[in-house]
């Protein structure tokens, strides 16, 4: 399977339930209805997609080495 785009997507938060459940939640959704709170998963392409500082920082440092 592929790999997610929003575990580096800056709009990605992870919830966990008490029961140890886990689902990405899309923070883009509680301001725009096209973006689903849980989206299936893997996503491969979003046109809300915004790499988070870390995964930018990450890739920067990967160019530079």
């Amino acid at each position: 399977m592929r790999e997610s785009i929003c575990y580096t997507c800056a709009s990605m938060r992870e919830v966990v339930t008490p029961k140890g459940s886990r689902f990405l939640l899309c923070q883009l959704s509680q301001t725009d209805p096209a973006f689903s709170k849980y989206p299936l998963q893997p996503v491969v392409r979003c046109d809300g997609y915004r790499p988070s500082a870390t995964n930018e920082s990450e890739s920067v440092q990967g160019r530079n080495a």
